[in-house]
């Protein structure tokens, strides 16, 4: 058993020298890495106008849809977890056809699916059609636009990935005004018929998104040993120690996460502020993040750090700020906290990709980002509505949510440790392997 995993990880070794002299041969000159970086942050920043879009248009629907006011959001929510849930298919996708294939896939679903819901007249067709066809759609272009960096950055993926994902306060900027002048005139349906030529432009964003040299190279292997190599693989997956624990940790993680962004609004008018000051918090957290995200990708790629002790450091810390939320009374209090929040909250989009390829490996990074993306998705569906049940029938304190996500948090902490611990028994045999 000890012989076949030092022989594993000698092979994972091998593969990852040849796969960053292979990649650094083809980036030279055009340097397309960098160019893949555009792709992926141009893709992830139209996901992010769409998501946040529904919210604006919502008021403007009610009246053309023939549903209560209460049912609408559904919709989004429908929409937010399609697009989370669709994470395994769409890494199979990826695994089969690629991530140009995939992106371009999913952007041409989107665009006809959001087109089709201009004509939606009741409740049921938009949600079939925005919330479902939509959020699938787009379930297929957030995927690639993550992890299409990790074929050509190997010293810099955290910082590149940072930036890919660093959209979020981008897509509040843009959204916004967009939408606002779009509204008056043309109603949600105009406004829809925008966003749809956003989804398409991914499908000519997503041509950019060509294989590395290296993948080129492993197409071109033979095709039964790379289908017999790939079953092996996933079969290892499920019993494999790393990847359960990471689940894990991203599946507390999140939760809490999203159990804070739900109740941080409800918090801010508990301390008596006005409704626009609570929006406001919420539009610092996301800012914040957004500048988090550059910088934690950045720190981790330093050689005297790295991601996994970042990722424990800042569950860590998040424990400690959502336990002190409801306590932050002052409004420049709250305006702190929230802010270092949004700040600390941050390193799990970023950190997830190296993360993926230091424990598990380059071979299972499609596979494993989309399971996580299943596992967030889970967590945002299951986390907030279990609290808000709590919440209504047994204890209506708007300390309980912020407790229970500290809580959570803390479990996450408590799993990173025994990653941490884990990958650094992984690192020194290694290192005693590679000499040997």
């Amino acid at each position: 058993m000890l012989n076949d995993s030092v022989n594993k990880e000698r092979e994972d070794e091998k593969t990852d020298k040849e796969t960053e002299h292979s990649v650094s041969e083809y980036v030279s000159g055009v340097d397309w890495g960098w160019c893949m970086i555009a792709a992926c942050f141009l893709c992830s920043m139209v996901n992010d106008i769409i998501t946040y879009s529904f919210g604006i248009s919502m008021q403007s629907m009610n009246s053309d849809v023939d549903a209560s006011a209460s049912h609408i959001p559904h919709v989004g929510g429908v929409f937010a977890v399609a697009m989370m849930l669709i994470g395994p298919i769409a890494a199979v996708f990826v695994n089969r056809c690629g991530n140009q294939t995939t992106c371009i896939v999913g952007s041409v679903i989107a665009t006809v699916a959001m087109f089709v819901s201009n004509c939606s007249t009741s409740f049921t067709s938009i949600l079939a059609t925005y919330g479902l066809l939509v959020g699938f759609g787009l379930g297929f272009v957030c995927l690639p636009a993550v992890v299409a960096v990790g074929e050509y950055f190997r010293l810099r993926i955290s910082f590149a990935t940072g930036i890919c994902v660093s959209v979020c306060g981008a897509g509040i900027y843009l959204v916004v005004p967009l939408l606002s002048s779009l509204l008056g005139p043309f109603g949600w349906q105009g406004s829809n018929r925008v966003m749809a030529l956003l989804c398409l432009d991914c499908a000519f964003i997503g041509l950019a998104m060509l294989p590395s040299r290296r993948k080129k190279h492993e197409e071109t292997d033979d095709h039964d040993d790379e289908e017999e190599r790939k079953e092996e693989y996933h079969l290892n997956l499920l019993c494999d120690f790393p990847f359960i624990l990471l689940i894990l940790a991203n599946f507390f993680n999140a939760m809490a996460t999203y159990i804070s962004y739900s109740y941080l609004p409800s918090i801010a008018g508990q301390s008596s502020l006005s409704s626009a000051d609570a929006s406001f918090f919420i539009y610092v957290v996301g800012v914040s993040n957004t500048v988090g995200r550059i910088i934690s990708g950045w720190l981790s790629d330093f050689k005297c750090t790295n991601a996994q002790g970042l990722a424990t450091m800042t569950a860590a810390t998040a424990c400690l700020l959502t336990y002190l939320l409801p306590s932050g009374q002052p409004y420049w209090c709250m305006l702190l906290l929230t802010t270092v929040f949004g700040f600390i909250i941050s390193s799990g989009p970023t950190l997830c990709i190296p993360l993926i390829m230091d424990l598990i490996g380059i071979h299972q990074l499609n596979t494993v980002f989309g399971i996580l993306i299943f596992v967030r998705g889970a967590a945002a569906l299951l986390g907030p509505s279990a609290v808000g049940i709590i919440f209504v029938h047994w204890s209506p304190n708007l300390s309980l949510p912020f407790d229970t996500a500290s809580f959570l948090f803390g479990v996450s902490t408590f799993i990173q440790i025994l990653i941490l611990c884990f990958s650094k028994k992984v690192h020194a045999r290694r290192a005693v392997y590679s000499v040997l």
